[in-house]
Parts: structure tokens; sequence; C-alpha cells
């Protein structure tokens, strides 16, 4: 199904450009429903398109040879994802699957380079995109790379502490490691000893902070 471009025009990534532009950019937009874990990309795969999701949440990942999964990122209404094997030509660099019921805008990798290379504007969405994800990798890259399971769990529980996260669902063990770039089991023990130490509380699968000071240190490593 193709998509009108008024649906188009009220997305973030959209809402400044010109009529002109997404006229152009409207006819080669078709839509794709997902489930809930429906693999949409897979890493290494060649391209086939650019993905705008319009409806729901989708996760992407890495996957070691071990089976290991480390959450890259979540992915809501309007936000892009399979950018960087449409610029440079390579596979795609992580698979991708929904994390709820939802739909996608899709568009031909092909088009989607002639688009940004005849339109400053979209190739100027598109830099910004980029250099954000850029430092957010970066950030996560020096969380993996200088804090222990221990610290990295702890910021996670007060990241969650603050009010609601991405995406809005109740974490597993097994979801909190792929988040922190853990295992399942070490999580599982990290959190035990919180909690004899006093710094959460553990009540029908959900964690209370109650020590937040102490958390807090944990975080920093101090």
């Amino acid at each position: 199904m193709t998509i009108a471009l008024q649906a188009l025009s009220q997305l973030p990534l959209f809402a400044g450009l010109g009529d002109d532009v997404l006229r152009e950019i409207t006819p080669y937009l078709h839509e794709y429903v997902f489930s809930p874990g429906q693999t949409i990309v897979l890493e290494g795969e060649p391209c086939q398109a650019v993905y705008l999701v319009a409806r729901g949440i989708v996760r992407t990942y890495r996957l070691s040879y071990e089976g290991r999964e480390q959450v890259l990122a979540y992915l809501e209404l309007g936000e892009l994802f399979n950018l960087v094997p449409a610029l440079d030509g390579q596979p795609s660099p992580a698979s991708v699957d929904g994390l709820t019921e939802g739909s996608l805008y899709t568009i031909p990798c092909e088009r989607f380079r002639r688009i940004v290379c005849e339109h400053h504007e979209v190739a100027l969405i598109i830099m910004d995109r980029l250099a954000t994800e850029v430092r957010r990798l970066t950030d996560m890259v020096e969380d993996l790379a200088l804090h222990t399971v221990r610290a990295r769990l702890a910021r996670f529980l007060l990241a969650q502490a603050e009010g609601p996260q991405r995406p809005p669902f109740r974490w597993t063990q097994t979801e909190i490691a792929a988040h922190i770039g853990s295992v399942r089991e070490m999580v599982g023990r990290t959190l035990r000893a919180f909690v004899v130490a006093g710094l959460i509380r553990r009540q029908r699968g959900r964690v209370t902070v109650v020590d937040r000071e102490g958390l807090e240190r944990e975080a920093t490593g101090t």
C-alpha cells in the first residue's frame, strides 16, 4: 500500500520538508506490517530497503557466535533504520525484529540514495540522524568497555527509577542482560547481591531502589 503525503508530513522526520520533496518521496514508500518477534532485517544480508517506524516498536541487535545478544537500540515512531547499508552498499550490520505489533514505511535502498543525492534537505536530516547515532553508540562502547556489569546494572536500575523508559514493558532478566551487555545468570547474581546489600528491594518481579546513594556509588565504581 502506498503512503499518503499527509501521513508522511505528520512524521517528525519529514515535518520540515516541502510538499515538492514529499511528493517525490511518497510514490516509492510502501507500508510493511510486522508482529512481535518477527525478523525484519537480518545481520549480514544485502540491503533491501530503508525503514521508517510508523507504528509500534522494533529493536536492533547483534548476535555473537555463541548466541549472546547485545541490544543496540529500541526504535519507535518516526525513527529510521538500515541507513548504513543503504548508503555504503555493504551488508546490514545488525538484525532488527519487532518488539510489538506495528508497521513500517519502506523505501528501496537505491531510490533512497538517489533522493539523498538530489535533495540536500533530506541529506541534512540523514546527516543529523547519523551523527546522533554515532554519539549514542560511542557512549555505549565506553559503557561496555570501561564499566563492570555491576556498574552497568546499577546505572540501568537508576535510569528505570527516574520514570518510564524505552521500551515501555516489564523487563525480564534476559532482556536486561541483552540491554547492558551481559548474560541472565550474571544479572540474577548481581540483583541478589544488591538486595543483600540493601540497595534494592525485589517483590513480585518488580525492583524498587531503596538506597539511591549506594546504588549511585555502584554505578560510578566508587
